[in-house]
């Protein structure tokens, strides 16, 4: 089947060294990120000094290129490369990634930062740190987004956190910009959870200003939601082992709490895009929310949110999540419907150098007409394109 429309639910663009500096408020300079190499020559992400976390340049496709750089700066040895100079062009510039897409056979990308999807894990104490550099972020990709000529959809990044002028002039800025996803942690608000009351204006500034909340994985929620002490034993703070037979579990608990506390209900035009989390455990989310509803009235004796419809077909309506080929989203979307996205996840070693034709011979399944042009381009469009 040739697809009328092409989108990529999940690429990176990886942030080079200079990005937050030159991109942050003048004011704030002084808080700016920034990737600094040590001794060795091993990059490191660092805030006034402090080393956050390392990082490299991976190859798709393959996990060693990633393993074997951090296994060179546990056993001593000098950096294999220089961040700097070496990160390839079509990892962090976007022209090169907008002329990437036809050789790849993909329409639009949408494009999520490299290392923020989890230097919130660090900068958490620092409000006006984590603001700062979202705010730097977020006046890159506005430029990413005229570079890309309507091909390039990248993603803001925002945080429901403190006084919520700051997240409404954020997304004024994105959506005045063409941006129309924005990043935000799946994690408690400062104590409180999505559905609180006091966040509500929140929702209405998202469906306000045509922008969609975007879960993504990332160490910041996940870690979170566990005690250091199960993970005392490991050296990868961001991503423990044990984040990965939960992958997903955060996302399941946001959703479930913004259906079974009525944000979606009360919200109809809200949409929430969940992004390399998986997907296979949707179709078991779904009839737990329904279960939980009719549960909890017969146990408790009252709804202790009612809600107009039964809560999976907020699911179905309202959120929209991509998939891994190895998940046959094909069979998942026949038991919940046509609510899934094609992601090729370049240039992670997850995902795949040439996205849509790897994900396509590693999906080996048949989808009909109209699911395929749903599932490859058309949920995604109606999130970009309004």
């Amino acid at each position: 089947m040739d697809l009328p429309l092409v989108i990529d639910a999940d690429s990176h663009l990886f942030e080079r060294p200079e990005l937050w500096r030159e991109h942050i408020d003048p004011a704030s300079r002084a808080d700016a990120l920034s990737i600094e190499p040590d001794e060795l020559g091993h990059p490191w992400l660092t805030h006034r000094g402090r080393r956050l976390m390392l990082t490299w340049i991976c190859e798709p496709g393959r996990y060693e290129s990633i393993g074997d750089l951090l296994e060179d700066h546990r056993a001593g040895r000098p950096a294999r490369f220089d961040y700097a100079r070496d990160l390839p062009p079509a990892h962090w510039d976007p022209a090169v990634r907008r002329d990437a897409l036809d050789g790849w056979g993909v329409h639009e990308s949408v494009l999520f930062p490299q290392w923020g999807i989890n230097w919130e894990l660090w900068l958490g104490d620092d409000l006006p740190a984590l603001r700062a550099n979202m705010a730097a972020w977020n006046r890159w990709a506005a430029s990413v987004r005229t570079t890309g000529g309507g091909r390039l959809h990248p993603v803001g990044h925002v945080s429901l956190r403190g006084e919520l002028d700051w997240l409404e002039g954020e997304l004024r800025s994105l959506s005045a910009a063409g941006i129309r996803l924005a990043m935000v942690s799946t994690g408690l608000v400062d104590g409180r959870r999505l559905s609180h009351p006091e966040l509500d204006r929140a929702w209405s500034l998202f469906t306000e200003h045509g922008i969609t909340p975007t879960f993504h994985v990332g160490g910041t929620s996940l870690v979170g939601m566990l005690d250091g002490a199960w993970t005392a034993n490991d050296d990868m703070d961001y991503m423990p082992m044990l984040s990965f037979p939960l992958h997903g579990t955060d996302a399941q608990l946001a959703l479930s709490d913004l259906v079974l506390n009525g944000v979606l209900d009360r919200h109809p035009d809200l949409r929430i895009a969940v992004i390399e989390l998986l997907s296979r455990w949707i179709v078991d989310l779904a009839f737990k929310v329904d279960a939980a509803y009719d549960t909890y009235r017969r146990i408790a004796g009252h709804r202790l949110v009612q809600l107009t419809e039964r809560p999976s077909d907020y699911l179905r309506r309202q959120v929209r999540l991509s998939s891994f080929a190895s998940e046959k989203p094909g069979a998942l979307m026949g038991q919940v419907g046509p609510m899934l996205m094609f992601g090729g996840d370049f240039p992670h070693p997850e995902g795949y150098a040439s996205p849509l034709t790897e994900y396509r011979a590693r999906q080996n399944e048949a989808l009909d007409d109209a699911v395929a042009a749903r599932f490859f381009g058309g949920n995604l469009a109606e999130l970009v394109h309004r």
